[in-house]
């Protein structure tokens, strides 16, 4: 038989192994996940806004949308991910196609087509990073879409219309929306719709000097509407709800400082009123030619998408400062940033965290196998300061170890023990012969072992 030479050691299969995430006990491949991944979005414009009105959950109740997610999934056999802002719908579909997701949606919502951008693999983590960082909103930069994306994460993953394995996924959207709105400063940014109302509201109180306010409405945007008023030192505010009692709880210590009460309560007795803020979310205008705004003097600010204010349902006397009006000064509000520059700086740092991101999904086995040989060498090195060859001042055997590891460590292909003896001994250091010995023999037993297994769980897992 021919001499074969010494044993060859292969340690590129445990760096080569697929990447794995372990999520309640469940191993997930982050790369095969991200290229199954598909979503589906719109955007509104002139064209599609009755498409939108139709499949938009942003008038529904929090029992209404789960059930219509619900729907969704069950038709789709798969997990699904919705969320509705003022401007946009979208959905996520994990294990399936845009065009089964698309039919899916249009089935549930009884439309036979709509104009869907569609965004498959790592460009759905791409445009979701975008859409939670407000580089594709009304208003460049606004701090409210990410609030509503981890609102609508937290609703899916609560009430079991995502696994928590597929939720892995927008967990890194958040993470590198986070990286992006930090290089770009969008974290110190105030421009969102409720904050450039803020100016609106100044110059108001500079003229009325006291505001009577009433704000429709008491969910996320509701609440802040009532902070910013009590910011400006304004106390005589009413907040008009479907639930009083109910809404009370959502925040308490707001709720102690403002008078509460039911929409019909308020129809009946509005009051005089000179600013009035709708948070209200439902399909059709709350507030139309049949059923008006009762006929007070006021300014009046909707925050709602759909409308919840029709421009049929005010008085002579009342001034409505609607959707549009918010949009048209976020354009204008939107140049100070230079707005096509910022999105083209914007992809480029964009694709700067894509790499980082795909890096650390395909690096994560590498990173815990280097980590397990230098642990391995360390442990050796303890046995090796112990021997009768190393006095208590040598304290060279850790960092022989780390050198030891290294090398192993970056080898890209098999490599012989020879090779391995030889590296050990060639060492500058000024180490006992005979311990270096030892030396060989430990690191050569102990990569001969692990070479001999098909896996490496120590490694992986």
């Amino acid at each position: 038989m021919d001499n074969l030479g010494p044993p060859k050691i292969d340690l590129t299969k445990f760096l080569s192994s697929s990447t794995v995430h372990t999520v309640n006990g469940v191993t997930v491949d982050p790369l095969k996940l991200m290229n199954n991944v598909s979503m589906i979005s719109m955007k509104i414009n002139s064209i599609n806004v009755d498409k939108v009105k139709a499949m938009t959950t942003e008038g529904y109740s929090k029992e209404e949308r789960i059930l219509f997610i619900q729907n969704i999934r069950e038709r789709l056999n798969s997990d699904i991910f919705e969320l509705s802002t003022c401007n946009r719908v979208l959905y996520v579909g994990f294990e399936v196609g845009c065009d089964v997701l698309e039919q899916s949606v249009l089935d549930v919502t009884g439309l036979h087509e709509a104009p869907f951008d569609r965004y498959s693999g790592i460009d759905v983590w791409r445009q979701l990073v975008k859409v939670c960082s407000g580089l594709d909103s009304f208003i460049l930069g606004e701090l409210q879409v990410m609030a509503q994306f981890r609102g609508s994460v937290s609703l899916h993953r609560k009430n079991g219309l995502l696994s928590e394995m597929n939720g892995v996924f927008f967990d890194h959207v958040v993470a590198a929306n986070r990286m992006l709105r930090k290089e770009f400063g969008f974290n110190q940014t105030t421009e969102s719709m409720l904050n450039l109302a803020t100016s609106a509201i100044e110059e108001l109180i500079s003229i009325e000097k006291t505001l009577t306010s009433v704000v429709l409405g008491f969910g996320g945007m509701g609440i802040k509407a009532v902070e910013t008023i009590l910011g400006f030192g304004q106390t005589d505010i009413t907040v008009v709800t479907r639930n009083p009692e109910v809404s009370k709880v959502r925040n308490p210590d707001i709720a102690s400082k403002v008078r509460m009460m039911s929409f019909d309560e308020w129809y009946s007795q509005p009051g005089e009123p000179s600013l009035i803020i709708s948070t209200i979310r439902n399909i059709d205008p709350t507030y139309n030619q049949d059923r008006p705004l009762p006929p007070v003097s006021s300014t009046i600010m909707d925050f709602s998408w759909p409308p919840s204010i029709d421009s049929e349902g005010l008085s002579e006397n009342q001034t409505l400062y609607s959707m549009d009006h918010w949009i048209k000064v976020a354009h204008k509000a939107g140049v100070e940033w230079d707005y096509s520059s910022t999105v083209q700086e914007s992809d480029v740092l964009l694709t700067g965290i894509q790499e980082r991101f795909m890096s650390a999904l395909t690096d994560r086995t590498q990173s815990k196998f280097r980590a397990f040989i230098y642990k391995t060498l360390e442990s050796l090195s303890e046995e090796w300061k112990s021997t009768e060859y190393v006095d208590e001042k040598d304290n060279q055997m850790a960092p022989f170890s780390r050198e030891i590891a290294t090398w192993i460590c970056n080898q890209s292909r098999p490599f012989g023990s020879d090779e391995l003896e030889q590296i050990i001994r060639d060492t500058e250091r000024t180490i006992n012969p005979n311990l270096i010995g030892r030396v060989v023999t430990d690191v050569t037993d102990a990569m001969l072992h692990i070479n001999g297994k098909s896996t490496l769980p120590e490694a992986t897992s």
